[in-house]
């Protein structure tokens, strides 16, 4: 038998993996930060964490908007959120 998956489904898979992408990134940023002795370098990697710290934010609006909607996994949509909210370092 052939697994049903609806668009709804991996859509929300895509979005999850991508925040969890972007937490692993920043962490390895903020420790490539850390060490960093080259202003120009650190100019950049604070740049790219502040980009993924944006697209972070606007996909947990992107969440916030679908759970408003009338999407049957409901679930999905909140652990979404969850993943979402969470700081991106610690």
């Amino acid at each position: 038998m052939k697994d049903l998956v609806t668009t709804s489904d991996s859509v929300i898979g895509s979005l999850c993996r991508e925040v969890d992408g972007i937490r692993h990134r920043c962490r390895s940023l903020l420790e490539a930060m850390a060490k960093c002795n080259d202003e120009s370098l650190l100019c950049r990697l604070k740049r790219e964490f502040q980009q993924l710290s944006n697209r972070r934010s606007v996909l947990l609006e992107t969440a916030k908007d679908m759970q408003s909607k009338d999407i049957e996994d409901k679930l999905s949509i909140a652990f979404l959120i969850e993943i979402s909210s969470r700081p991106l370092a610690l």
